[in-house]
């Protein structure tokens, strides 16, 4: 398996930035962010929100997506997710290549993720490999329950993934969320009283 790049890479490439240019940003050595990068040596919690901040990036917190790997007699392996994910902008919407030998090609790979033509094809493709890194880089939850039905995927697959699709539409029975604890801030600052509902009926 190759090995994952760090999110101090990630973010430092995403900023357009070398690593002698990400150095002088965080007031650090270029051969610490290499050895940093290349896992050579381990940087503290603080150093790693430095060089991000350096890089116009954060730390965040991602739920781990697991997948069912299964057999089938027609098809032979494929995979199912717990449940759905998001891909960011733009990655959602960018360009992928892939190597050819992938799909018995031997010319790359292209598709633009902006058409929708284009990324009905990919997730057709994706999907029905069963590449799962691949998939948690560029399928995006929305955008895939978006073009759900009209996806050409064999039947086994389709079955399958049906019940995620359905459990990421329904309706969610949980208490509204104060995003980023704003109305709770709010409320305080004003000195009035904040008091979530349980959850919201909804319309007739």
């Amino acid at each position: 398996m190759y090995p994952p790049k760090t999110v101090i890479e990630i973010a430092r490439k995403a900023a357009g930035i070398s690593q002698a240019q990400l150095a002088v940003k965080a007031g650090t050595q270029q051969s610490s962010v290499s050895e940093y990068e290349s896992r050579r040596k381990s940087p503290t919690l603080e150093v790693v929100e430095r060089l991000l901040e350096a890089a116009d990036a954060e730390l965040s917190i991602k739920p781990i997506i697991d997948f069912d790997i299964r057999q089938d007699a027609e098809i032979g392996r494929y995979v199912v997710p717990e449940r759905l994910w998001s891909v960011p902008m733009p990655d959602c919407f960018s360009k992928i290549q892939v190597l050819g030998y992938l799909a018995k090609s031997r010319r790359p790979l292209v598709w633009d993720l902006s058409n929708e033509a284009e990324r009905i094809d990919y997730y057709e493709w994706v999907i029905g490999l069963g590449a799962i890194d691949l998939m948690l880089e560029s399928v995006d939850g929305i955008l895939l329950m978006q073009v759900w039905e009209r996806l050409n995927l064999p039947s086994v697959i389709r079955a399958a993934w049906q019940p995620v699709i359905d459990a990421a539409t329904a309706p969610q029975d949980m208490q509204p969320r104060d995003p980023a604890g704003f109305s709770a801030w709010l409320a305080k600052e004003i000195g009035v009283e904040w008091r979530p509902v349980r959850r919201r009926k909804p319309r007739p």
